[in-house]
C-alpha cells in the first residue's frame, strides 16, 4: 500500500502579534526605550498550522501551488477588522487552507502583545482573544482528517467538544495544552499524543517542580495518553511511550542542539508541527507500520533548533529544506 495524502486540521487560535524588542523589560513604573518594534501574524494554532504546512513542502511548492503528501486545514475565528485579510492571505501563501476560518462581524481578531529581550531570547506574552473567544461549541472535526491538533487557546469547552468527536470518528489527536489549565479525565483518554513543556507538565499533573520526568509520564499514560512528549528549553527534549513504560523502560532524553539562540516565540509551535507532520505521514502509510517517535521527536528538535535562530514568529518557521537531516 503505497502512501496517500494525509490531512492535518488545526482547531485553534488565530492572533496578531505586536512585538516590542528590548535589551531587559522595564520594572513597574519604568519606561524605556526599546529596540525596536514590528506586527506580524501569530496564535499558537495559526502558528502550528503553518509550522505543518512549511515543515511538509518547500516554499517553492507553496508559492506554486504545488500539492503535497500533507493538506493543512486552518479551523478558527478572525474578526472583520484590518488585520483579517492580510492574515488570512498569508496564511494561503504558506499553503495553508483558510476555508474554516471564519469572519466574525462586529469581532476583533485575537491580538498578542509580545515582549522579546535581546540579550537572552527569552519572551513575555498577554493575549487579548478577541474573535478566538468567540467561536461555538460545535462540531469542527469533518472526519476525512488524518490528524486533528488541538491547543487551549480557543474556548475549553470547544476544545473537549471536539477532542470528543474526533475520538468518536477515529481519527488521530494531539493535543499542546497551551496555556495550562487543569483538564478532565476524559481529554485524556485514549489521547495519541500529549505535548507539553515542563511548567505545562508541572501543572497538568500536579507534581510541583518535578525531577522525575518518567514519574510525570506515568501520570498521562495511567490517565490514557499513549505518547507524552515534554519539551525542556535548553535542556532538550524527554519522551515515553504507553508500551515503554508497559515494560518498565524508562523514558528517552534527548539532548537540546547547541545554536545560538535570538527568540523563542513559536519555537514550541514549530516542535509541534514537525512532530505533526510527521504523525500524519505515519497515518497515511502502510497500516501495519509502527510509529517511530524516535525519529518524530529528532525532526522536530532539529526544526525548532532553526526557529530560535530567528527573530518572529511564523517568520521564523523554517520550510522543510531549511531543517538539518542530522
Amino acid at each position: 500500500m503505497s502512501a496517500k495524502q494525509s490531512i492535518i486540521s488545526v482547531i485553534g487560535s488565530l492572533n496578531v502579534d505586536l512585538v516590542t524588542r528590548t535589551q531587559r523589560v522595564p520594572v513597574g513604573g519604568e519606561t524605556l526605550t526599546s529596540e525596536s518594534f514590528s506586527i506580524g501574524y501569530g496564535g499558537k494554532g495559526a502558528n502550528q498550522a503553518v509550522a505543518c504546512a512549511r515543515l511538509s513542502r518547500t516554499q517553492s511548492q507553496a508559492l506554486n501551488g504545488e500539492a503535497s503528501d500533507i493538506e493543512v486545514r486552518m479551523v478558527g475565528a478572525v474578526g472583520d477588522d484590518e488585520f483579517s485579510p492580510g492574515f488570512l492571505e498569508s496564511l494561503r501563501k504558506d499553503g495553508v487552507r483558510t476555508e474554516m476560518v471564519e469572519v466574525l462581524k462586529g469581532k476583533k481578531t485575537g491580538v498578542a502583545v509580545i515582549i522579546v529581550e535581546t540579550g537572552t531570547g527569552e519572551n513575555r506574552i498577554l493575549v487579548s482573544p478577541g474573535a478566538n473567544g468567540e467561536v461555538p461549541v460545535q462540531d469542527l472535526v469533518v472526519g476525512d482528517e488524518g490528524l486533528v491538533l488541538f491547543q487551549l487557546e480557543l474556548p475549553l469547552e470547544v476544545v473537549l467538544h471536539n477532542m470528543r468527536i474526533a475520538r468518536e470518528k477515529g481519527v488521530e489527536v494531539i493535543i499542546n495544552p497551551a496555556p495550562a489549565v487543569p483538564l478532565p479525565e476524559e481529554a485524556y483518554k485514549g489521547l495519541g499524543h500529549l505535548l507539553v513543556n515542563e511548567t505545562e507538565a508541572a501543572i497538568l499533573s500536579g507534581i510541583d517542580n518535578p525531577t522525575n520526568w518518567d514519574e510525570v509520564a506515568a501520570v498521562f499514560i495511567s490517565r490514557g495518553v499513549k505518547n507524552v512528549v515534554i519539551t525542556l528549553g535548553g535542556e532538550g527534549v524527554y519522551y515515553q511511550t504507553e508500551k515503554r513504560h508497559a515494560q518498565s523502560k524508562p523514558g528517552t532524553l534527548v539532548p537540546a542542539r547547541k545554536v545560538k539562540v535570538v527568540d523563542t516565540t513559536a519555537a514550541g509551535d514549530t516542535f509541534t508541527g514537525a512532530y505533526s507532520v510527521a504523525v500524519a505521514r505515519w497515518k497515511s502509510g502502510p497500516e501495519a507500520t509502527e510509529f517511530d517517535l524516535d525519529a518524530a521527536v529528532a525532526y522536530a528538535n532539529r526544526a525548532s533548533s532553526m526557529t530560535v535562530q530567528k527573530q518572529g514568529a511564523q517568520s521564523s518557521i523554517p520550510w522543510i529544506d531549511e531543517v538539518p537531516t542530522a
